[in-house]
């Protein structure tokens, strides 16, 4: 009797019963993921299927472009994964800065007194953000790109790029001997100007003099790579595209299945993230600008030093989900034709080799991978920016 009274005492100890839930429901967990695979392996025996990753060293046979690596039709199923999933990499980074840039800006001009321009941010949110974003990449791609003009006829932007319905041919840096110096230059500008932003921080917190951290960071991130290019003797130079014969030579052509994924996915999302800090930046009581007006804070320092500081804390979580929306949404781009990860599983890997649970399986780590990065590299950020409790 004894020994069944202590062992209810043990049992209604809070922590010990809900430790034991957790570890009951993720051995609950693992068992049914092992029942799963066993039963779908022993169906795909039985039906012939072979299953392992073995296919990943076989030909591809098809064509990739554009491809940021080395790919021939000759590479393997798994340089093509490696290829589009960088593709689809490439996409997201550039349309997340994008996206953030105009956003901050929409939420700026919703913010102003201007009155024409307040309702046009308002008419730019509504359209766009209550329109499907599938409906956004088909309009670019086939009522806007696939409307213009041919080569020959290319809307010419002062000799330097050319847009046409087979996309747009832009200049490359050519980088010549002695180039590589440049790149650590700019690292090396961008740590004195991080530098010089943070001391900038300690010495107004610890004196409360101000300090133009912004206007010096900014020169210094400019300068020493110009001086460092003009001592190198300019080995950067631009390979500008020129209309041969019967083609474009030189520069790099943005095909319109990228271009129309581009503007799809930063037009769309730049009017939830401009919502996002349009929020943050009202959550922030009227009285700290008005504090901030009254010590004779200008209004961009009343942003960047009181406003802005404290509306991140709001602004960054709901900021980090639209960010891992954005980068999944990139999985629609086999909609048009764009080669990114989900175009070349569910299509040309998924036909020629059958192995459906393991291709899938890739699929599933990859964007689990990419979200897991983004929601990481944001975390970090929200630490760093966060304002220490006093």
């Amino acid at each position: 009797m004894r020994f069944i009274e202590t062992l209810f005492s043990f049992w209604r100890k809070g922590r010990v019963r809900s430790m034991i839930y957790q570890w009951g429901l993720v051995a609950g967990i693992v068992l049914t993921v092992i029942w799963v695979v066993d039963t779908a392996s022993t169906n795909l025996d039985r039906l012939g299927i072979k299953t392992g990753f073995e296919f990943l060293s076989i030909e591809a046979g098809f064509q990739i472009s554009p491809a940021l690596l080395p790919y021939t039709p000759q590479s393997t199923y798994g340089v093509a994964i490696l290829v589009t999933l960088i593709n689809t990499i490439v996409l997201s980074l550039i349309a997340i800065v994008l996206a953030t840039v105009f956003g901050f800006f929409l939420a700026i001009s919703r913010l102003s007194k201007n009155w024409l321009l307040r309702n046009l941010a308002v008419a730019y949110v509504e359209t766009f953000r209550n329109v499907p974003l599938l409906l956004h990449l088909f309009f670019w791609y086939f009522a806007a790109l696939k409307l213009l003009p041919g080569k020959r006829q290319s809307i010419n932007f002062f000799n330097v790029a050319f847009l046409n319905i087979e996309g747009f041919v832009v200049p490359v840096p050519v980088f010549e001997s002695g180039s590589g110096i440049i790149g650590l230059s700019i690292l090396f500008s961008i740590v004195i100007a991080g530098a010089v932003w943070v001391w900038a921080k300690r010495r107004q917190t610890n004196t409360g003099e101000q300090f133009p951290k912004l206007a010096v960071a900014v020169t210094i991130v400019i300068v020493i790579p110009l001086l460092t290019l003009w001592a190198k003797g300019f080995p950067v130079t631009w390979d500008i595209p020129k209309f041969g014969r019967w083609n474009f030579e030189g520069g790099i052509a943005l095909q319109p299945e990228f271009t129309a994924m581009l503007f799809g996915l930063t037009l769309y999302n730049t009017a939830y993230i401009g919502e996002i800090i349009r929020a943050g930046i009202l959550s922030v009581h009227k009285g700290q600008r008005e504090a901030a007006e009254s010590i004779g804070f200008t209004q961009i320092q009343t942003y960047t030093e009181i406003v802005v500081p404290q509306a991140m804390r709001l602004i960054i979580p709901p900021l980090t989900n639209q960010y891992l929306n954005l980068a999944k949404s990139t999985s629609l781009a086999a909609a048009i034709g764009y080669p990114d990860l989900r175009w070349a599983i569910d299509g040309p890997i998924t036909t020629q080799t059958g192995q459906v649970l393991e291709l899938q399986a890739i699929t599933l780590a990859a964007y689990l991978g990419i979200s897991l990065s983004i929601a990481l590299l944001m975390s970090i950020y929200n630490r760093a920016t966060r304002i220490p409790e006093r």
